[in-house]
């Protein structure tokens, strides 16, 4: 009898259970990501509620100007128009509004883009598999993971000029990449550390390296690492399944996940995927 690829069992059931796991970690996060442009864009609207009723009278005056015929009135309209310029300064105004609306859309687009990494993510992942970019699927991952990351970890990127490509399906790469990033994270542990991701093309693989300035792994522990349930975090702070996953979804894509020591003095995780060509133009 075949089992249900959804029973508690399975490996598609421990990696919903550990993405749900990593939302819940991610929610905060997220939750603070999103105040910042959120307020930003609030208080970017209150000030051009402030500046909207000399708008109004600005135009009033002119609209009184074009529909005047008398030239005496019309000389007094011009001359309540240049008052109110001076007073008002008013291309000071119409510049910072420019710079409000700028802000408010950048702020309006954080927000989206955020709404809609966390909202792929948390899917189960049932897409066939794709043409990907790499870059992509790091950038959402930095995205999601940010607010983990910011306060203390210096993270540094070399993904090389020209896109990298493989074949696979982008929420659970993306899960894989926030797995390593958190991993990473909570080794460094409150202190300020580092964190270095590199990806090259070698031959006819696709290489990714996260390193970070943690303590590294023990010797005793080490073969361990990848087994389902097993981690040396504190009861109530892991499920173990974090880096068991990883692994399932790196041999799901035909690729390899190793772990080795960084020069950085915490561990290295390098994963091969094979690689593919670059879309036709």
């Amino acid at each position: 009898m075949s089992q249900d690829p959804q029973s508690p069992q399975t490996p598609a059931h421990w990696q919903q259970t550990d993405r749900l796991a990593t939302i819940g970690i991610l929610t905060a996060g997220v939750a603070h990501e999103l105040n910042n442009p959120i307020g930003y864009i609030l208080s970017n609207l209150t000030s051009f509620q402030l500046y909207l009723p000399v708008f109004q009278q600005y135009f009033s005056l002119l609209q009184q100007i074009a529909d005047c015929d008398d030239a005496t009135a019309r000389q007094d309209l011009h001359q309540q128009l240049a008052q109110l310029q001076q007073q008002e300064n008013l291309q000071l105004l119409l510049d910072d509004t420019q710079s409000l609306l700028a802000d408010s859309v950048q702020g309006a687009h954080r927000v989206r883009d955020l709404v809609l990494d966390l909202r792929r993510f948390s899917h189960p992942d049932h897409a066939e598999f794709q043409l990907l970019e790499f870059k992509p699927l790091l950038d959402m991952a930095l995205r999601l993971t940010r607010n983990e990351l910011k306060t203390h970890v210096t993270v540094s990127q070399d993904t090389g000029p020209e896109p990298l490509w493989l074949q696979g399906q982008p929420a659970a790469l993306t899960q894989l990449l926030v797995n390593l990033l958190l991993n990473a994270s909570q080794a460094i542990g409150a202190g300020a550390g580092k964190l270095r991701i590199s990806a090259a093309r070698l031959d006819n693989s696709l290489q990714v390296c996260i390193e970070d300035s943690g303590p590294g792994i023990a010797d005793e522990v080490l073969p361990h690492i990848f087994t389902p349930f097993f981690t040396t975090k504190a009861p109530g702070t892991g499920t173990g399944l974090g880096l068991s996953i990883c692994k399932a979804i790196v041999e799901k894509h035909q690729g390899d996940l190793s772990v080795s020591r960084s020069d950085l003095g915490g561990a290295a995780f390098t994963l091969r995927f094979p690689c593919s060509d670059a879309p036709p133009q």
